[in-house]
């Protein structure tokens, strides 16, 4: 995927922005493409306005777009979410600054209508003292995330209580209902074969499967129509004016799964990660992951996948493709389910001579997925609107990786 940029807008003397968001790996019906486009072309524009800005900067700007795609119920991120075993909203969400290393995130939190808004929040008061040397918390999860929440301003309780309903769509609660009977399914005929060790043992090691219709909740490999099978997050990668990188990831989870249940778009260097500029090179690099959490926070995924890109000499792609093929060999859970997804960005920028500003020259973008397809969009100075696409691949091919390059014309120094 190669193209010329167009001709970016100076922004009164700064350098460039660049910003770039998915959806989640999974399944995306395409029935429901234009709508998954939408919503990203909106998260571009959001973090673009505030990249636009004298003060705008780049972890602002993830926390903007990360925000849209959570109140939009196509994605599995704050309304719409996937529901709990009881029938529950419960979010993830955290995101990270590249330049001072700043991190926050909530696991299991219920009741908020953003739970990113959450993350930010902590994420900038882990930089600040506090009174008696007590040390900021930088995760928090379930009640306890709520109530610090309303502790800070980030909702009030009646907000807290209207989001709750909110937040489940009636799709979700569909899903929910269908997924429901064939756990009872699957117990009931579990029950009927337990005078039989051979059944009995064939049926616990499918306990998600419901014997006579065929499914899965776990598996994308069923029949794939009008539903769309998101296994987790979404998520945005963003730099400003300045050089410096954020990321951030948010997401409701995999379907039926257990209350309090964490995944890996909370655990730090597990959904997102976001580097440092390096001297002398001036390169910076981040990436959000997407996929079954608990495979994923066994490889401490974004974390080894920015370093990689980082070190190795073959690149970013070649580093989202090791990643993901060491993710999807982790053994011990979630056997068979194969659906992942990584969104990189490394940057290249230049010292601007007497200014502590760094000018953007050339950014990288690397979408790496083995699921059935993968929803990213980006967007730019170089470029006039945001680019959106669903990337979708056979079920017979390994993993597809798409490369983007853009170069920002050097501006006279």
């Amino acid at each position: 995927m190669a193209g010329k940029p167009g001709d970016p807008s100076d922004l009164h003397g700064r350098g460039g922005y660049f910003i770039a968001v998915h959806v989640g790996a999974g399944y995306h019906a395409p029935q429901n493409s234009r709508a998954y486009r939408r919503v990203m072309r909106r998260a571009c524009w959001a973090a673009a306005e505030i990249l636009s800005q004298n003060s705008g900067t780049s972890i602002d700007a993830v926390a903007a777009a990360i925000r849209v795609l959570e109140d939009d119920e196509i994605t599995n991120a704050g309304r719409g979410s996937n529901l709990t075993e009881d029938g529950q909203v419960e979010c993830d969400a955290s995101i990270m600054d590249g330049s001072s290393g700043a991190f926050g995130a909530v696991g299991a939190l219920p009741g908020v209508r953003n739970p990113i808004d959450v993350a930010l929040l902590l994420a900038k008061k882990s930089l600040c003292v506090s009174p008696l040397g007590r040390i900021p918390p930088i995760f928090l999860v379930g009640e306890g995330a709520r109530e610090w929440a309303l502790n800070h301003g980030v909702c009030t309780a009646a907000a807290a209580e209207e989001a709750a309903e909110w937040l489940v769509t009636k799709k979700a609660e569909q899903q929910w209902e269908k997924y429901t009977c064939m756990l009872q399914s699957a117990a009931s005929a579990l029950d009927q074969s337990s005078s039989l060790l051979g059944t009995q043992k064939k049926q616990i090691q499918n306990p998600g499967k419901d014997p006579g219709a065929g499914g899965d909740i776990m598996s994308n490999n069923e029949k794939m129509g009008d539903d769309d099978i998101i296994m987790d997050t979404v998520g945005a990668i963003c730099i400003d004016y300045a050089g410096n990188l954020a990321t951030g990831v948010s997401s409701g989870g995999i379907a039926m799964k257990v209350k309090g249940r964490v995944g890996m778009a909370a655990v730090y260097g597990c959904g997102c990660w976001a580097g440092a500029k390096s001297n002398p090179s001036r390169i910076s690099t981040a990436c959000t992951f997407t996929g079954a959490g608990e495979q994923i926070v066994q490889s401490i995924a974004a974390h080894e996948c920015c370093v990689l890109a980082t070190q190795s000499e073959e690149g970013p792609g070649f580093a989202c493709e090791k990643t993901l093929l060491s993710v999807l060999d982790k053994r011990g859970c979630l056997k068979g389910v194969r659906d992942a997804g990584v969104l990189l960005l490394q940057a290249e920028s230049t010292s601007v001579e007497g200014n502590e500003l760094q000018k953007l020259t050339a950014v990288e973008l690397v979408a790496a997925y083995s699921s059935p397809s993968f929803g990213i969009g980006y967007f730019g100075t170089c470029l006039k609107e945001p680019k959106t696409m669903i990337l979708r691949r056979k079920i017979s091919e390994g993993i597809e990786k798409r490369r983007k390059r853009k170069w920002y014309p050097m501006l006279e120094l």
